[in-house]
């Protein structure tokens, strides 16, 4: 059984995975060594695991992964089965080649455009060849509502609405949702539009906290894959399996 963890800016995910099978995923809003020691005692079947991280995180984990399984972190160095193009692979987010990863073994043939709206929205190509070209960041969701809070006098915090379709608010508050969302989501559409003229085999993926609300507001065809950064991570990891096994003893 494989442990894949991403994580993230805001949240950790875990999965565990069967002969690439997600057969169960877990959030955090944090991450500590007793919720990894829970897992591995209610699975202990686990023998590789794998971790990806946007930020720095507690070296107990490390530790305990490496000392009770197969343990792979995730870096510029690890062998992916995408050609990263990347100008400075070193200060690519791993979370950005796991989720090209998860895309490319989901769809095999053209190009694909992942886009992972998270904490931060990236934009990802990957083209017919398996390479990975790069692609943008910008802010997500809740980010543009803290920012518009945060940085001005008197602009209130308020949270997404997922049914506000207007385009002309007539209170502050509607201005603002106007103002975040729909500009949100033009973005998206625009820079969809510019990526669908260059590459006619386009495909757009779309995963990540606001998946639902963009799938459902967009007016561009695209797929939701919920779980696409942990189907990366195993995806990555599953290469490894036949390199080493891990008995599962005294882990505890």
């Amino acid at each position: 059984m494989n442990l894949v963890i991403d994580i993230g800016n805001s949240r950790v995910k875990t999965g565990l995975f069967r002969k690439g099978k997600l057969l169960k995923n877990n959030t955090y809003d944090s991450f500590k060594l007793t919720d990894l020691k829970i897992l591995f005692k209610e699975n202990p079947e686990i023998e590789h695991t794998i971790l990806c991280s946007v930020k720095k995180y507690p070296l107990e984990i490390k530790r305990y992964l490496s000392a009770h399984s197969h343990f792979v972190e995730l870096s510029s160095q690890t062998s992916v089965p995408v050609k990263i193009a990347y100008k400075t692979p070193k200060t690519l987010g791993m979370d950005r080649v796991a989720v090209v990863c998860g895309a490319y073994s989901l769809h095999k043939r053209g190009s694909i455009l992942v886009i992972n709206a998270g904490t931060c929205i990236t934009y990802d190509l990957l083209d017919n060849k398996r390479t990975y070209l790069g692609g943008s960041i910008s802010p997500g969701l809740e980010m543009r509502y803290k920012a518009l809070h945060s940085f001005t006098g008197g602009l209130p915090l308020i949270q997404p609405d997922s049914n506000f379709k207007k385009l002309t608010g007539e209170t502050t508050e509607e201005a603002i949702r106007s103002g975040v969302q729909q500009g949100m989501l033009k973005e998206i559409e625009g820079i969809i539009g510019e990526y669908q003229s260059k590459y006619k085999d386009l495909s757009v993926i779309v995963t990540g906290g606001s998946m639902d609300w963009l799938l459902k507001s967009l007016k561009i065809k695209i797929k939701g894959e919920p779980f696409l950064v942990l189907t990366g991570l195993n995806v990555i990891l599953s290469p490894f399996e036949n390199q080493s096994t891990f008995a599962p003893a005294n882990r505890f």
